[in-house]
């Protein structure tokens, strides 16, 4: 299958469509958010993955049913905020305000 996005299919065979996935560090502090940037906030991201999962030939195999069905997360409203609040603690406060790690074209 052709893919507008070919990820890293136009550096290694058998991956169309695939992408590297980075560290979860400092999350909170890297939107916009997927390979593509659709999602604004960590919430839209955490929706997703509950309720908005599309079936597709390269979804992973985590994210499907032993049938092959999407699986949802499913995921309570508790879950949702409690996800985002644990995201969230995986910031790391001293890039944030130490001056050795600021914009060194910031006046």
């Amino acid at each position: 299958m052709e893919y507008e996005d070919q990820g890293i299919g136009n550096l290694q065979a058998n991956a169309n469509g695939e992408f590297i996935v980075p560290s979860l560090r400092n999350v909170a502090l890297t939107a916009p958010y997927m390979h593509d940037g659709r999602f604004q906030t960590l919430e839209e991201v955490v929706e997703h993955y509950s309720s908005q999962i599309k079936p597709h030939p390269q979804l992973h195999e985590f994210l499907k049913y032993p049938n092959g069905e999407v699986q949802q997360g499913n995921f309570t409203e508790y879950e949702k905020r409690a996800l985002v609040a644990f995201l969230n603690t995986l910031t790391d406060q001293l890039l944030i305000t130490d001056e050795r790690f600021s914009d060194p074209f910031s006046e």
